[in-house]
């Protein structure tokens, strides 16, 4: 009967995994982005790093099938890139590079960065997945932020760094 009740269980969230998929509703302004965010940066991104996280609950729940407890939907894969940081904004950095944070694809709200290429960051603190399972070991802590499509994050440009301007100002230049 458990191994029944295990495979029904997975077999529910295979069936409904193409359901979720990520859902902006409306862009905020800058000025609303920069008081939402806990990290506000233009930089650089230096290196790209793919992550896998294993909810240990639900393996634990589900232990006795070894087949079950490894797979879907007990891991995910997100993106850690390294951001060496030309100007900030806002946030409590003490480095000049951090860590950003997304997830994989757009069906889960991740950013695609490319390696070399400038970016305006608008970071949070905490992973936007934790708002809906907190069992994952989310990356946190000093210089680690997390973001997604629905925010401004974005490739830098002149308009969008003269809007943040007009409501932050740089705190820090970091000059390379």
């Amino acid at each position: 009967m458990r191994k029944f009740t295990n495979l029904l269980t997975l077999g529910f969230f295979l069936i409904n995994s193409g359901i979720y998929a990520c859902s902006c509703i409306g862009q905020r302004t800058v000025k609303e982005e920069i008081k939402y965010s806990d990290a506000v940066v233009i930089g650089k991104i230096i290196s790209k790093e793919l992550v896998t996280l294993i909810d240990s609950t639900a393996v634990k729940m589900f232990s006795t099938d070894s087949t079950v407890a490894k797979g879907y939907p007990y891991k995910t894969i997100v993106a850690r890139y390294e951001l060496m940081l030309t100007s900030v904004y806002k946030g409590k950095i003490t480095t000049d590079t951090i860590e950003i944070f997304t997830s994989v694809d757009g069906r889960s709200c991740g950013i695609l960065f490319e390696i070399g290429k400038d970016y305006i960051v608008y970071g949070e603190d905490e992973t936007y997945f934790g708002q809906v399972n907190n069992d994952w070991p989310f990356p946190k802590g000093k210089n680690i932020y997390w973001t997604n499509i629905c925010s401004r994050t974005s490739v830098k440009t002149k308009e969008e760094i003269t809007e943040i301007e007009k409501y932050r100002r740089i705190r820090t230049h970091i000059l390379r």
